[in-house]
Parts: structure tokens; sequence; C-alpha cells
């Protein structure tokens, strides 16, 4: 799973308002069968998605996510999902996100059934339970990227601890850095302030996050802009590479940078979060 700046969450019922050319501007759309469906019309959104129709859609990724599979629309989502060989109007799925996961063993359950695709999606996990944090590591290790889910983490706590969505925060950011998988920040729920959607981002790009959910367009410019890498940074980081691999020192000083292992491994692991650079990861 390649990072994505900006990931634009739209509820299955709305499938039609994304069906059109030139409506999605996120690097990736995730279709919602979770949260932004009542539970009484889970059938509906399901059906809603096996009647859409996205081939002139032009999208540049599509997700979904799924009910939890502890219960009834889950399993149902999954059977949904495998009917249809892991497609959604004539569009691959690419990524299946899941939520409510407490260890890797959940991880397992859904590669298990996808593997019986003709095209596994990637596998996304939320870090939105106490027990997925505390787990958060093995889950990394399974797992093609990781959501944080700050809303439903919080209502597992008794008030909403800074401190501890800190600390939730930093251990998934760790955890997705170890096992070199995108790390996904929460939604914000501001619509109507930019200036505040981007201090959340800029605070979340800051401690590792590599991307973040967006609920309304209007959120997704300014998710794009803080977060994309762009052509002048990757360009940098391949010369950090080749200027280190053509030097016979393990250290070195070139004008206004220093060269070192350090650096130079950061650069290849940018890379091969960021591209398709065969040679990237190390």
């Amino acid at each position: 799973m390649r990072a994505h700046a900006s990931l634009l969450y739209t509820p299955a019922l709305r499938v039609a308002s994304v069906a059109e050319p030139g409506r999605m501007r996120a690097d990736m759309l995730v279709l919602d069968l979770e949260d932004s469906i009542h539970p009484a019309r889970k059938v509906e959104a399901r059906e809603a998605l096996a009647g859409a129709d996205l081939t002139r859609a032009e999208l540049p990724a599509l997700g979904l996510r799924v009910n939890t599979i502890a219960t009834y629309d889950g399993l149902a989502d999954m059977r949904f999902l495998l009917d249809a060989d892991a497609m959604i109007g004539g569009v691959p799925v690419d990524v299946v996100f899941i939520p409510k996961i407490a260890g890797a063993g959940d991880v397992a359950v859904y590669r298990s059934l996808l593997s019986h695709t003709s095209r596994p999606p990637s596998v996304c996990s939320f870090i939105e339970t106490v027990d997925a944090v505390e787990n958060a590591l093995e889950i990394a290790e399974v797992s093609d990227g990781l959501c944080f889910g700050q809303a439903d983490l919080t209502a597992e706590l008794y008030a909403p601890s800074e401190v501890y969505l800190d600390h939730a925060r930093a251990r998934l950011c760790a955890a997705a850095s170890r096992y070199r998988v995108p790390a996904i920040d929460t939604n914000s729920f501001e619509l109507h302030d930019p200036d505040l959607v981007e201090a959340q981002c800029r605070a979340a790009r800051s401690i590792g996050f590599t991307g973040k959910a967006a609920i309304h367009p209007r959120q997704v410019d300014v998710i794009a802009a803080t977060f994309a890498v762009g052509a002048d940074e990757l360009a940098e980081y391949r010369r950090v590479v080749a200027d280190y691999d053509s030097t016979p020192y393990g250290f070195a000083v070139e004008k206004d940078r220093v060269l070192a292992p350090p650096f130079v491994l950061r650069a290849r692991r940018m890379l091969a979060l960021h591209t398709a650079d065969a040679d990237a990861a190390s």
C-alpha cells in the first residue's frame, strides 16, 4: 500500500455522487459501510454499491471500509465483497479498511477471506481500541497500513484524555514506521475553518502521520497541500541516496548538507513509501 496524502470518506449510500468524471480530487476514495450508515440502512448501502457504476469516475484509488466482522453486518459486508470478487462498480477495491480490531489475529481473518479474490486488496487496520493501541506493533506487522480512529478510541475512555491520545498516536506512528506502512490520521470534524484543519494536519505530520482522512470535499485541498510529497522532495531523496552511494566515505560533508547513514536510510524509506522505486526500501 502506497502512502496517500488525502483519503475522502463517502457514505456508500452516496456512491452515485462520486461516479462522474472530475468529481474526485482526493488521492483515494473510501466508500464507507460502517459509521456513516445507520444500522437500519446497512442492507440498502450494500445494494447501492452492488448497483453502482464507477467506470467513468477516474478514481486514483478505491477503498472500502467494512463493519467489524464480529457483527452480522460485518459478515454480510465481507460476503458482498467476496461475491463481487473485490470489485465495486467495475473498479477493483485497492484497500479494505477494517475497524474495531484488537490484535494481529483479527487482521489474519480478513486476509484469509480476501485471499479468495482474484486480486486481494491491501488491508489497512484501524487503531481505535485500547487493545489495538497496546498491540500496535503486532498489528502493523501484518497490515499494509494503519489508521487512527480517535472518536472510537475516545468513546472507550472515561474522558478524552489528551495524554493518552498522544500516547496512542505515538505508538501508531512508531509501529507504522517500524514496518514501513502508511500512517493515516483521523478525520477532522471541522468543516468551516480551513486554518484549523491545516493546523491539525501540520500537527499530525509532525509526529509521523503520512496522510489524513477527510469527510467532506472542502477538506481535501488543505490535507493534500500539507501531506503531499512533491517531485522536488522525492528528487532530493534520490540525490541523497545516489551521492552517498558514490562517495567512498561513511560520513561526508558536502556544501550545506551532511551525508551519513541515518539520513540516507530515511531517504530510502521515504522513497519506498511514496514511490515505486525498486531499490528504495532498506
